[in-house]
């Protein structure tokens, strides 16, 4: 996944462990700059991929974050690591296209939810069983697909819990400020 600058732990991953033998042992694992260079690759991939499905790679972000969690925008901004203007930008443009709604929150004049319309919804699955045929078509190739497999649905928790940290960091900071 491309991080999209702005506050977040995609954009600011951060150092790992301080003196962790085993960061520095895979730092220098050729396997590893495969993995990225493959990573960056795989990326433009599911980016055309998903503009060839109408969701830009961003908006697929966006519409997965909020089709998990009906979430204010503040809330999403941070999850989905990107700025705010930007949040706006791609918010405007989804509402826009019908794909999510913006719902007042009774409690608070000025706080928004954001929920996925059932278009968003219907786009967003679109976007999704396109991008996994695609990948599906580049893992006819590969001999052991359920290793790799695995190994991304670990990656994906390990995500989920880095930004869960970085929620929790976030929210500490917020009640020590």
């Amino acid at each position: 996944m491309v991080a999209a600058p702005g506050p977040g732990p995609a954009a600011d991953p951060g150092p790992g462990p301080a003196g962790s033998e085993g960061a520095d042992a895979l730092a220098r694992d050729p396997r590893m700059a495969a993995m990225v260079r493959s990573l960056a690759r795989l990326g433009r991939i599911v980016e055309q991929t998903g503009q060839h499905a109408g969701v830009s790679l961003a908006q697929y972000r966006l519409l997965l974050f909020v089709a998990r969690e009906p979430q204010r925008a503040g809330e999403l901004a941070t999850r989905a690591a990107v700025s705010r203007p930007t949040l706006t930008s791609l918010v405007n443009t989804l509402e826009r296209d019908g794909l999510i709604r913006r719902v007042r929150l009774a409690d608070d004049r000025r706080g928004v939810r954001l929920e996925v319309t059932d278009a968003g919804a219907a786009a967003l699955d679109a976007a999704e069983r396109t991008l996994i045929a695609r990948l599906g078509q580049l893992l006819d190739d590969v001999d052991d697909v359920g290793s790799i497999l695995a190994a991304f649905a670990d990656l994906d928790a390990a995500l989920d819990r880095e930004v869960a940290r970085f929620l929790q960091a976030t929210e500490a900071e917020r009640a020590d400020g």
